[in-house]
């Protein structure tokens, strides 16, 4: 879902999983470097916001945060201006010179660098991490408009297609290689959840779940460089997911 491939964000996001800083051959597959900001503390909520002249994608990320923060994810950071603005645009050529084995999977693979800021609408992100900075996390919503439905259904449709035939992808390049591994986490409150590790030179593990409202749609996504596939770790992600939903139409 993870960034960060985004997500993991994106997840989804080198995040859930997203989820933009390294090279596009090996940083945009699947991570989303913006997690960095929550690790690094160089932004923060700015304290005289309030729920009145935040938007509606905002409120919910804000709640999504504050349970994180009482999760174990006590250091966030809303994504704003030019950064958010450069999550919006899909990155292109993500799989140039790379092959992808199995062949079929390449365009689902491909997909896991969307998430729902790029449908282009009102839309906020906040990124979170825990105090050792092992675990970066990021909740991310935006509101569908009129063709956001359909995205959301084919990213979906995509990470139902890697759970069915891609749950081991080798991505091999000219000076680079890699094996990505997929499993379905089984998180029933979500539409779409989706689990992924990676090995090679940014090995890393995301967890990335998805789940529309009437309005909006909302992508919980989760980075570590251990695994993240502990059940209690899936109840983290959901109640930072429902948090959000909360807060939306």
């Amino acid at each position: 879902m993870p960034k960060p491939l985004m997500a993991a964000l994106p997840l989804a996001l080198c995040t859930v999983l997203a989820l933009t800083a390294c090279s596009s051959t090996q940083a945009e597959m699947p991570d989303d470097e913006t997690h960095k900001i929550a690790a690094q503390g160089t932004a923060s909520p700015s304290p005289s916001e309030t729920s009145q002249e935040m938007t509606t994608a905002q409120v919910a990320t804000t709640a999504g945060a504050v349970i994180a923060a009482q999760l174990g994810f006590p250091s966030s950071a809303k994504i704003q201006g030019k950064d958010l603005e450069a999550l919006a645009t899909a990155p292109t050529d993500t799989l140039k010179d790379i092959v992808v084995l199995p062949a079929q999977c390449s365009a689902p693979i491909n997909d896991l660098n969307w998430s729902p800021v790029q449908m282009g609408t009102e839309s906020a992100r906040t990124d979170f991490t825990n105090e050792n900075q092992t675990i970066t996390g990021s909740v991310e919503v935006a509101k569908l408009g009129e063709d956001g439905e359909a995205a959301l259904e084919t990213h979906n449709a995509n990470v139902a297609t890697i759970l069915e035939k891609c749950q081991s992808v080798k991505l091999n390049g000219m000076d680079y290689t890699e094996t990505l591994k997929f499993s379905d986490p089984k998180v029933a409150a979500a539409d779409s959840s989706l689990y992924y590790s990676r090995n090679g030179d940014y090995a890393q593990n995301s967890l990335v779940l998805i789940k529309k409202t009437s309005e909006y749609a909302v992508m919980v996504s989760f980075v570590s460089s251990t695994e993240l596939s502990d059940t209690k770790f899936n109840e983290v992600a959901t109640n930072v997911m429902n948090a959000a939903i909360s807060q939306l139409p």
